[in-house]
C-alpha cells in the first residue's frame, strides 16, 4: 500500500469499514441464533414442567376419584350397617322358617356363610370363637 497515495487510504478506511460491518453481521447473526436456541431451550423447558404439572394434576384427579369412591362405598356400607343393626329377624324374616321344613340336609358337605365388614371389626375374632 502506498501511504503517498491519496485514495490508498480512502480504499484502506472503506475496507476496514466493510471488514467492521461484516463483522457485526456475523456478531448479530450469531446474537439471534443465540437468541432462538435459547427460545427453544425456554420453550422445551416449559414443556417438561408442564408436563410435570399435567401429571401432577391427573394424579391429584385419580387421588380425588379414589377418596370419592371410597367415601360411596363408606357411605353404602354405613347404610347397609344401619339396616342391618335395625333389622328385627324375629319379627321381619326374610327367609321362613317354614322353607326349611321340607329341606334335605344330608347331602350337604359345605356350608359358606359370608361374613361382611370393615377392616378390623372383628370379623376373624368371630370365626375363630369356640361356640360350642
Amino acid at each position: 500500500m502506498d501511504r503517498t497515495d491519496p485514495t490508498a487510504r480512502a480504499q484502506g478506511r472503506q475496507r476496514a469499514r466493510e471488514e467492521n460491518e461484516r463483522g457485526m453481521r456475523e456478531l448479530r447473526d450469531e446474537m439471534e441464533r443465540d437468541r432462538r436456541q435459547a427460545l427453544l431451550d425456554a420453550q422445551e423447558c416449559t414443556k417438561i414442567e408442564g408436563d410435570a404439572q399435567r401429571r401432577q394434576l391427573a394424579h391429584q384427579r385419580r387421588d380425588g376419584e379414589d377418596q370419592e369412591r371410597n367415601q360411596k362405598e363408606e357411605e353404602r356400607f354405613c347404610k347397609l350397617k344401619v339396616a342391618l343393626m335395625n333389622y328385627d329377624f324375629q319379627t321381619n324374616p326374610r327367609i321362613k322358617k317354614e322353607s326349611f321344613r321340607d329341606l334335605v340336609v344330608d347331602d350337604i358337605d359345605v356350608l359358606s356363610i359370608v361374613l361382611i365388614g370393615r377392616p378390623g371389626t372383628g370379623k376373624t375374632s368371630f370365626i375363630g370363637k369356640n361356640l360350642s
